[in-house]
């Protein structure tokens, strides 16, 4: 049964669950994200699915910064879950993650750089593959941190180290078929379908070309851990794992990790722990996870009612998420209040502190900053996780 673009539209927001701090950041994903679920939800009705695409987001969900991902209708911080054996590559899964060690013996700070500048020169080679060194980009980083205080049986080491990278090895192509990004590998461009919806066209994949990409997919995250661990045994000398998790990947073909942590109930049980990393000035944090969402997390985030009349109740009690990061934050503005379409794009209307407004279409070249302590602070409001490790960063490297 079809419905216009405004009732299908809202059904997405419907489907939109955001926990986070309700920042301009989180704001602007919960303006985004609706059309990227539209999409999903219009392919599926198309083919024969529940129109169920939902997205749960993290106390950090934010702003992402991958330009092409943000146009196609998508933000940050959350995990997508859709109905329907069909990969959707619009949402850019690239299998970055976060590795933290517990550091035996920590080099100093110049024998760090050395040994980041002859990677960067002579780099790793894992499965005849040479390993990028991402560290010098973006937002990825080496922090080397000070334990300043833990509970019983939780500390391995005075010093911990936390890696953020993922690498471009294989979005353009992959020694298991083709590259992960639909917009840079053309092997996979000419396999995928390309949908038009009321909201912007969405790129799938179906049956055996899905399993065919799924599986590569697979290798390619798998590929990730061990270039992280490879990447900090290089820089830190003998290390013992703590954590080595993506933040951004696939837990299934229709069910994506989209800047976030999640976790089942085997970590759970053997006490898996998951670092925190905020702004640069604010301790990193060990996090014992907590299943999602209790009774009184869906009292304080007011989901309970909405959930069950959606049939989605027994997923976010299952969605098992939690902050990776800080995430973006606009301290420029007061708020984000609507969308403007035009010409089959859009805009954000935001409104700065002294009162005045600004369109803005590339969210991107916005001036942002990191949060603060308020995520570690809903995390645990919301009884998604409990710190149970402090750690003061005491070094960042910059090569």
């Amino acid at each position: 049964m079809s419905s216009s673009p405004d009732s299908a539209l809202q059904r997405a927001r419907q489907h939109c669950f955001l926990s986070g701090v309700g920042d301009v950041g989180e704001a602007l994903c919960g303006l985004n994200m609706p059309y990227g679920l539209a999409k999903i939800q219009h392919v599926q009705r198309e083919l024969g699915y529940p129109p169920d695409a939902s997205f749960v987001g993290a106390p950090d969900a934010t702003v992402t910064r991958n330009e092409n991902r943000w146009k196609q209708g998508f933000g940050y911080g959350g995990r997508v879950q859709w109905s329907g054996d069909f990969a959707v590559l619009d949402i850019k899964s690239n299998h970055c993650g976060m590795i933290a060690v517990a550091v035996h013996e920590p080099p100093p700070p110049a024998e760090i750089e050395s040994r980041a500048r002859r990677l960067m020169a002579e780099p790793l080679v894992i499965d005849d593959v040479q390993v990028d060194f991402d560290l010098a980009e973006g937002n990825h980083f080496l922090d080397l941190c000070t334990v300043t205080s833990a509970e019983d049986g939780v500390k391995t080491s005075d010093t911990i180290a936390v890696i953020h990278s993922s690498g471009h090895e294989f979005r353009e192509t992959s020694p298991r078929g083709p590259g992960i990004y639909w917009d840079q590998s053309e092997s996979l461009a000419a396999m995928m379908e390309t949908r038009q919806t009321p909201f912007g066209s969405l790129h799938i994949l179906r049956d055996q070309d899905a399993e065919r990409w799924y599986a590569a997919y697979r290798y390619c995250q798998e590929f990730s851990l061990r270039r992280r661990q490879a990447l900090a045994e290089a820089l830190l000398g003998p290390v013992t794992l703590i954590c080595n998790r993506t933040h951004q990947g696939l837990a299934a073909i229709n069910d994506a990790i989209l800047g976030c942590y999640c976790f089942d109930d085997a970590d759970l049980e053997r006490g898996q722990l998951f670092p925190l990393t905020l702004a640069p000035e604010l301790p990193v944090y060990l996090v014992r996870p907590e299943p999602s969402f209790s009774d009184r997390a869906l009292d304080a985030t007011g989901f309970g009612e909405r959930a069950e009349r959606l049939g989605l109740l027994d997923r976010l009690r299952q969605v098992n998420l939690l902050p990776h990061g800080g995430g973006y934050s606009y301290a420029q503005f007061a708020s984000a209040s609507r969308v403007v379409e035009h010409d089959s794009r859009r805009s954000f209307e935001l409104v700065r502190r002294d009162g005045s407004v600004e369109l803005t279409e590339d969210v991107r070249a916005l001036a942002a900053g990191y949060r603060g302590d308020e995520v570690r602070s809903r995390m645990v409001e919301l009884g998604l996780g409990q710190p149970v490790l402090q750690a003061r960063i005491d070094y960042i490297l910059r090569v």
